[in-house]
């Protein structure tokens, strides 16, 4: 179980021909393929056929006691009495520990649904976890804050408690045996070397080298949860350090590890953790922490104090210290809270009657909702959208094409109401501005009229139905050809609140208004009449985007290219483009202002090349203006994202279209982060990254 249904990674190559075959049906689990195998079991990825949903099925196989016959049952070796008896007890031990870990209900552990004997063996089904394996996702997030370690560290410590509460020692925990959900929460994996503590019979020695305790490298050594926390500890290390553990075996007499303490950036994560780091670590198990709860109040106590460190610190230490505003503290504040404003493509989807099944249900219809989601999620780039769980469904807002939202809502709908008549699904979508945050955990998240309105859009909807309103309906039929024909008004609609929606359906499935359903990739028929296209002039096509750009941000520029190809003049293209605009007073200008400019007798400059054949990326040629090499870019969005997330390679789009300087664009980017420490923080990264930019 050490693999993420999101990301199928490469094949494993076979280590063991006497696994199971693809196609193989245990009960009505249907084996996939392998996912990984140790000393005592294979684990393969199968599918559950009633609920067609993927699960982990681990069977147990010593691979050095037994064979495989043709049959697929599984013996342990003829003839050898040793290897029967090894076999029949470890069975029976299997079997012990799969109806214990059957009783862990925690969020934080993976979760095991069934077992059972078969085949003269035994099989555990347990969830199938997506995500990314933290080895995988540690890179892919540095550097870490403190507080991202933490939002992986503490619901560890909790589900570690719930293990060791119930008597049992997980004993293999370490980067690969950690996987990171897609909204951020931990889960601990492979229990397969798990075992209840007992005074009358000695503990296997399994070990992974550098996260595995001493006591773990013989049968007698004491072993208890701080066999476990050891291990965590080592995993922390690895996090705040960027270093593998060296081996305990290999510290009993010489201890050559380098302490957290005088490895770890103690600015970043506090002296007192990597102290807690180091103390968990201790080769002496009686000198280290005895218990979850006396670790988790030394990382609290450090947390603490780091907190209070922050909260004393200048923003004026990090060497990018903000200006003071030109008029005044309201004038800063007015900005700040602009520049954190965007206008999106919302989808919003609840499941229908989700809240009233049982739990087990519950999960079953998540997982496929989740499932299905991603597979319409495919072709739309991670950076150019934000998913947020809803608990009943999704909340998914598209920076990107708009139409891409109608195709991808288009696709859920009719995979799962035609394909999967019990998953009953309802869906609004809706334009308009949000503002990106972050919520109590540090994730991003979004909120404003715009997800408000969404989902009050959504409300309205039947069971397998598609809603959308009047902002989005005005914009799509106006910039993409061939849409209009699929929306049917249904005219307006008042929510629970008083506030009044003209709603249209989408046709093309159950529920919808006319059915026409002749393209698989997007289940609606895209018939495009042919028509002349009107090539407008480029510099005024770049005025309207600039113009456009100041009222919604970057989606200005996917907006202008594909209403350009339909409009028959420049002012056509901003009547079309107009009701993207949400307030009146800016639309009226919007609309007047080709033609007050032309009145005023500015000059416009010329560009020999349409908007849609330039070949200089406008990211680059702000970077010109401004003097900022790619290289720099770069660090300025990667560091930008370790605190906002996928957002900030837009913010970043924008903020260059904008600034005059440097300076400037750098107190632009980093007003996007709402926390005033983590703001530090992150200009204090960038002082670090980019030493010859201090001014």
């Amino acid at each position: 179980m050490d693999q993420a249904a999101s990301q199928p990674p490469p094949r494993p190559p076979v280590t063991d021909a006497a696994g199971l075959p693809a196609g193989h049906r245990i009960h009505e689990y249907e084996i996939e393929r392998p996912l990984g195998g140790g000393g005592f079991g294979i684990t393969y990825l199968a599918r559950d056929s009633n609920l067609q949903l993927p699960v982990a099925l681990k069977e147990y196989f010593p691979g050095d006691l037994v064979t495989r016959g043709a049959d697929q049952s599984v013996q342990a070796r003829a003839g050898d009495a040793e290897a029967q008896h090894s076999y029949a007890s470890g069975l029976e031990r299997f079997l012990d520990e799969a109806r214990a870990l059957a009783t862990f209900r925690h969020r934080n552990i993976v979760r095991v649904l069934r077992y059972f004997r078969l085949n003269g063996t035994a099989y555990i089904v347990m969830e199938y976890e997506s995500g990314l394996a933290l080895k995988r996702w540690v890179p892919q997030n540095a550097p870490l804050s403190q507080r991202s370690l933490l939002s992986i560290v503490y619901p560890l410590l909790d589900g570690l408690e719930a293990v060791h509460g119930s008597g049992f020692l997980h004993r293999d925990i370490k980067p690969d045996n950690i996987y990171v959900r897609a909204d951020g929460t931990p889960v601990l994996l492979d229990f397969g070397a798990a075992r209840r503590l007992s005074a009358d019979h000695d503990l296997t020695n399994i070990v992974s080298p550098g996260f595995a305790p001493f006591e773990q490298y013989h049968s007698q050594g004491r072993q208890g949860p701080w066999t476990d926390l050891y291990s965590l500890g080592a995993v922390m290390y690895w996090m705040t350090t960027g270093r593998k553990p060296v081996e305990a075996a290999a510290r009993v007499k010489n201890d050559t590890l380098a302490p957290a303490a005088s490895l770890g950036e103690a600015h970043v994560y506090g002296a007192a953790l990597l102290q807690a780091i180091d103390w968990a670590m201790h080769p002496d198990e009686g000198q280290r922490p005895q218990s979850v709860p006396l670790l988790r109040a030394a990382i609290q106590g450090s947390e603490q104090r780091a907190l209070a460190s922050a909260a004393s610190a200048r923003p004026a230490d990090t060497g990018f210290a903000p200006s003071q505003p030109a008029s005044g503290p309201a004038h800063s504040g007015a900005g700040s809270a602009q520049r954190r404003n965007l206008l999106c493509t919302i989808l919003f989807m609840d499941l229908v009657g989700y809240a009233n099944r049982p739990v087990d249900a519950q999960v079953a219809l998540k997982n496929l909702f989740n499932e299905f989601t991603a597979k319409a999620l495919k072709g739309v780039a991670e950076d150019s959208r934000i998913a947020i769980d809803t608990g009943d469904g999704a909340a998914i807002c598209f920076m990107g094409d708009p139409e891409e939202a109608l195709h991808c809502a288009m696709l859920l709908r009719d995979l799962l109401g035609q394909r999967h008549g019990p998953l009953s699904l309802r869906i609004g979508l809706h334009m308009g501005p949000v503002r990106v945050i972050s919520d109590i955990n540090e994730r991003v998240n979004v909120v404003g009229d715009g997800i408000n309105v969404a989902q009050r859009i959504m409300d309205f909807a039947r069971p397998n139905q598609l809603l959308v309103s009047s902002a989005y309906y005005d914009v799509i039929s106006r910039i993409t050809d061939g849409t209009a024909d699929l929306f049917q008004s249904l005219g307006q609609h008042e929510d629970k609140h008083g506030r009044r929606h003209d709603v249209y359906a989408v046709g093309g499935g159950p529920g919808g208004a006319t059915a026409r359903a002749d393209n698989p990739s997007t289940g609606y028929t895209q018939t495009r009449p042919v028509r002349s296209v009107q090539v407008l002039d480029a510099a005024e096509l770049q005025e309207v985007e600039a113009d456009l750009a100041r009222q919604i941000g970057p989606l200005a520029r996917v907006l202008v290219r594909k209403a350009q190809r339909l409009a028959p003049s420049i002012q056509g293209l901003r009547e079309a483009l107009a009701p993207t605009i949400a307030d009146s007073a800016a639309r009226s200008g919007f609309l007047a202002g080709g033609a007050s400019r032309s009145r005023s007798g500015r000059t416009v400059p010329s560009q020999s090349a349409g908007l849609g054949a330039s070949t200089t990326h406008p990211v680059a040629q702000a970077a010109r203006q401004i003097d900022i090499p790619q290289e720099e870019l770069a660090i300025i969005e990667y560091t930008l994202s370790n605190y906002i997330g996928p957002m900030a390679r837009m913010l970043v789009r924008r903020e260059l279209q904008r600034a005059a300087s440097f300076r400037a664009f750098v107190e632009a980017v980093a007003a996007t982060i709402d926390q005033p420490e983590q703001r530090a923080r992150f200009l204090h990264a960038l002082r670090r990254s980019l030493p010859k930019r201090q001014s």
